[in-house]
């Protein structure tokens, strides 16, 4: 496990990538590293709602789907109702991350699950359990996933959605695939969409690199989501966070060592 595929934008990458370098250094493992992202993503104004509407109304709970939503739901914000306050809900993520993100836009406390990072254990809060007549505000990405916003309509609450941004692939050229191939032995993802745009471009007579190669997920419904030939060698993280995926990575490279 010498040379890691990080597949995340730069900038979330960043600390992911510092927390690689400072544990390889510490167990004395030669490392290379290098990230790259399938998808650009870009703002996107909802067509379905007034943004300033939005801000006005009494929400009961409010939720971002990640860092990109916290970010650009600010610059929106900042664009086209700079006068109007943040909603004063109770506000919820996934992880400590977009947590930290989301709350240096409200100005409010934002709420987390302990261990695990994901919508599931999001949802198996107890504040959460009992929203029968709600009003929820979802914050996400066009298209997004509708796994947190079915379960709580099944609860009883009125869900809306607002879109802030989109995300367009970008697939890599061949040859930088062929360069790869050549050198990565280790991939790391903590997004679907991020691995099915990257499946998506990587072409049939490279599966046996990526089945060849360890990958290190951000969560079990990840895991699924890979082609059965290629889960051989998988690690599953406690979460997306950095520190998560950096603690899986030791575990594989644990792993490797063993056998």
């Amino acid at each position: 496990m010498s040379h890691v595929l990080i597949l995340r934008p730069a900038a979330q990458a960043e600390e992911l990538q510092q927390l690689l370098q400072q544990r390889a250094a510490q167990h004395k493992v030669p490392l290379r590293y290098e990230h790259a992202s399938m998808l650009q993503i870009r703002g996107y104004d909802d067509p379905s709602h007034s943004l300033a509407q939005i801000l006005a109304t009494p929400w009961d709970g409010a939720m971002m789907v990640s860092v990109n939503a916290a970010q650009y739901f600010a610059a929106q914000a900042q664009a086209w109702a700079p006068n109007q306050a943040m909603p004063r809900c109770r506000w919820y993520a996934v992880g400590p991350t977009s947590a930290r993100a989301i709350a240096r836009v409200v100005k409010r406390p934002v709420s987390c699950p302990w261990r695990q990072h994901n919508s599931d254990a999001l949802l198996a809060l107890t504040e959460l359990q009992n929203v029968a007549e709600q009003n929820w505000l979802v914050i996400r990405g066009r298209g997004g996933r509708e796994l947190f916003a079915e379960t709580l309509r099944a609860r009883g609450a009125k869900v809306t959605h607002l879109e802030v941004y989109e995300r367009v692939p970008t697939a890599p050229s061949a040859a930088q695939i062929r360069t790869w191939q050549q050198s990565v032995d280790t991939i790391m993802v903590s997004s679907a969409e991020q691995l099915g745009a990257f499946l998506a471009a990587v072409p049939r007579p490279a599966l046996d690199w990526l089945a060849r190669c360890t990958w290190v997920v951000a969560s079990s419904r990840l895991q699924q989501l890979l082609p059965a030939a290629i889960t051989k060698h998988v690690v599953v993280a406690d979460s997306a966070a950095s520190f998560a995926m950096v603690e899986a990575w030791q575990r594989a490279l644990q792993s490797m060592k063993e056998a």
